[in-house]
């Protein structure tokens, strides 16, 4: 890793070559310390200084302890039964069907889907738990209280069907309702056609046009090196101004979206469209971070039309909105961690694979696309590094150590004809990792919001937390700006300043008044 290159000093003396020279024989992470003592003499900038925070002393030892020996490393606990997949949709009908859903009718309806994958019977789960709800909500009962008898009514069938039947599956659960609707009613149904009738036509789900100028924006992103999620997030926020424009604003009322002429829009329609956000966001429809973002890929969005095609840039003096991209989660204990890897071990089809993939994101902080790409050449288990293919194009060498070593020294002994470690197909192996987590995570019983990225904030705030130099910080979790790095620095600090000062409160009884 470029960032822990070792660098030389034109004024040292022969004394501080020796001891250079001695440094090159033990066995050491590289690193750079380029502007170590830049950051270091910043008064403030740690609790206390030391050889702990001297980043000439960084050691590879240091750098493993790190990674592999922080607080959410799972318990090694052996896991004696193993259910395979089929056995998540047991669990699901156990601790989630029978307790959950109401009426034997719509119990019945998830019981035949029992045979299907389990992510596509978790989404059954979903679909009919949430349509209880709605039908609670229209009868103002709990939906736990949901009769048969009140489900099948003219009623709230005619609800279902003008009101909830927007897509295939509930138009499915819903004619399956209907047709099976006289095994429960003493008064059977008459014309139970009539409901189907009252379905809208599903939506069409061909994508929209794209503006031109977005698809060469997107085309350049990708160039780059951007995730599909950061390609979607971008175009999504420039849509939002072109769709405002087109809404609001009467020169540009005859247009689509797709058909807006870009040199028409000039720095006064872009206001306009920033003081419109910053309404939204005083009457608390839109987050700061969601308009900050919006913003800036507005301003990006120009600046590259202005440097490819000598366009105009109308976004030049359109401030951007700060705001703090660090939100505040709930992280899981050791125990919950091991619970979780517990579940893969009970569940998964491959449990040695996928391990390895969630400990990837946990032990060293990979985002999921840098999961996805990672091939059995860029694994040396010789000198026990990885290689990680990040964003921009970038490369990035982490040690191995630990369990984690020990299963990839495990995976490499299997041949393999795929391009990746996980397969040939990297959005699909993350649309798998994405969905086996929400199944992994509520067996496991973790209430965390968010998705595969809870990973990744655990490994950099334990990181935090065992208060390195911010740039070994910044080097491990790979990340580009220094003021992340601080965020989660300061953070910690603080967590470490409250605790001490927690600590010096007496709780002792003294007796009296």
């Amino acid at each position: 890793m470029d960032h822990f290159e070792k660098t030389k000093s034109s004024n040292q003396n022969p004394h501080q070559i020796n001891d250079l020279e001695s440094t090159k024989k033990q066995e050491s992470f590289r690193q750079n310390a380029s502007f170590a003592e830049k950051i270091l003499l910043n008064e403030g900038m740690f609790t206390r200084r030391g050889d702990d925070h001297d980043i000439r002393k960084i050691t590879r030892a240091r750098i493993e302890n790190m990674l592999y020996a922080n607080s959410l490393q799972q318990l090694e606990t052996p896991v004696n039964i193993y259910l395979g997949r089929q056995g998540i949709n047991q669990w699901i009908w156990e601790n989630k069907v029978i307790l959950e859903i109401p009426t034997e009718i719509l119990k019945k309806y998830l019981l035949r889907k029992m045979t299907k994958d389990a992510f596509i019977f978790y989404k059954e789960y979903i679909m009919v738990h949430e349509l209880a709800q709605k039908i609670g909500v229209y009868l103002k009962i709990p939906a736990s209280q949901i009769m048969d008898e009140q489900l099948l009514s003219d009623e709230v069938l005619t609800y279902l069907s003008t009101s909830l039947a927007t897509t295939g599956m509930q138009q499915k659960l819903i004619a399956f309702v209907v047709q099976h609707a006289n095994q429960y009613l003493k008064t059977p149904l008459h014309n139970t056609e009539k409901y189907s009738l009252l379905f809208s036509p599903l939506k069409n789900r061909k994508g929209k046009p794209v503006h031109p100028k977005i698809e060469m924006y997107m085309k350049q992103l990708t160039k780059e090196g951007k995730s599909g999620h950061t390609l979607a997030r971008v175009t999504t926020h420039i849509n939002s101004m072109l769709f405002w424009l087109v809404n609001n604003m009467k020169d540009f009322a005859a247009c689509k979206t797709h058909t807006v002429p870009i040199l028409s829009i000039k720095e006064m329609h872009l206001q306009e469209f920033r003081s419109y956000l910053l309404k939204k966001q005083r009457k608390g429809e839109y987050s700061s971070i969601t308009i900050s973002e919006c913003i800036y890929a507005i301003k990006s969005f120009f600046l590259f039309l202005q440097k490819t095609y000598g366009f105009p840039d109308p976004a030049k003096k359109i401030k951007s909105i700060k705001a703090s991209r660090y939100r505040f989660r709930n992280l899981p204990t050791k125990e919950q961690i091991t619970a979780f890897f517990n579940v893969i071990e009970t569940y998964s089809e491959n449990p040695l694979l996928e391990r390895i993939a969630f400990q990837f994101m946990l032990t060293l902080g990979l985002r999921s696309m840098e999961v996805s790409q990672i091939s059995l050449n860029d694994i040396n288990m010789e000198i026990r590094t990885i290689s990680i293919h990040s964003k921009g194009g970038k490369h990035h060498e982490l040690p191995l150590a630990g369990k984690l070593y020990r299963d990839l020294e495990m995976i490499k002994s299997i041949p393999s004809t795929s391009k990746y470690l996980f397969g040939d197909d990297p959005k699909k192996m993350i649309r798998e990792l994405q969905e086996n987590y929400k199944l992994y995570s509520q067996i496991a019983g973790w209430t965390f919001p968010g998705g595969l990225h809870l990973f990744r904030h655990c490994f950099v705030t334990n990181l935090a937390g065992q208060n390195p130099p911010p740039q070994v910080l910044q080097a491990l979790s790979r990340v580009i700006k220094m003021d992340t790095v601080s965020l989660y620095t300061h953070l910690n600090q603080k967590s470490n300043w409250l605790s001490q000062e927690l600590n010096k409160l007496d709780y002792s009884y003294q007796g009296g008044k």
